[in-house]
């Protein structure tokens, strides 16, 4: 799952202040996999909402019956009671009918996300997804449904940096002498940051998901660079930095596309 960051130089700091002024909100993460469920509720705890987990769909239902949600986020493929039959028993309930619910899903053919929209889903975001892209898919469910589901104010599609590895990312930054901190979600819940100064890495740290050391900043790059990514994202220590990188990325989207 990859992360993007998304700015031009006037609307960044637009879109972020927005997105502080959204009401904090009880939010229920649904997924199978724990990795997941730490970097969604990782994100959305820094935006300030009350985020509780479950890990499958039988463990949703009891959450829902023993408290209030404003939103639900959920995966489809999961044991014992999966995403599609939660999103029907939560529509049939009305305790919990008008709960906006949000799919998260490897599986991004048309038949399942159909499947999902019937069931009764406000929004569908495919696997991998943007945890910033996530974040604004929440906000939007959570203000004002009319929204655009992209930002337009951002002028470029948040799932592009989604649709780049993280080596083509690192590529960008050393290639452009771009100035910033890379973050990575492994998939042991460990996050690796490396700061960058003019595309070189500076300081590296990988530490535990209770905030643990776990490395010396030698082997921590090695880990990083060397371990399946969950998540990534970059942000630039300039809103310059986020715009050149996402122009960048863009080119490889649209020139991969012409293909």
């Amino acid at each position: 799952m990859l992360v993007s960051v998304r700015s031009t130089p006037r609307s960044l700091c637009a879109a972020v202040t927005d997105m502080a002024l959204v009401r904090k909100a009880a939010i229920l993460v649904v997924d199978d996999e724990a990795a997941v469920r730490f970097a969604i509720a990782r994100a959305l705890e820094a935006q300030g909402h009350q985020v509780t987990a479950a890990a499958d769909g039988r463990e949703a239902l009891e959450r829902l019956r023993g408290a209030t949600f404003e939103l639900v986020i959920c995966d489809i493929a999961m044991p014992h009671l999966d995403g599609i039959e939660l999103c029907e028993i939560v529509r049939r309930e009305p305790r919990t009918s008008s709960i906006p619910f949000l799919f998260l899903s490897a599986y991004q053919d048309i038949e399942t996300r159909l499947k999902g929209l019937s069931a009764g889903a406000d929004d569908f975001l495919g696997k991998p997804f943007s945890l910033n892209e996530m974040t604004y898919r929440v906000h939007r469910l959570l203000t004002n449904r009319s929204l655009p589901l992209v930002d337009e104010r951002l002028e470029v599609n948040p799932n592009h940096l989604s649709q780049a590895s993280l080596e083509q990312c690192l590529h960008l930054v050393c290639s452009q002498a771009l100035s910033g901190q890379l973050s990575v979600i492994l998939p042991d819940g460990a996050v690796g940051q490396v700061d960058f100064e003019e595309g070189k890495a500076r300081r590296v740290r990988l530490e535990s998901a209770a905030g643990e050391t776990l490395t010396e900043e030698c082997q921590a790059l090695e880990t990083i660079l060397g371990s399946p990514c969950l998540a990534f994202t970059f942000s630039g220590q300039q809103t310059l930095d986020n715009a050149v990188l996402m122009s960048q990325i863009t080119r490889i989207v649209e020139v991969e596309a012409g293909r």
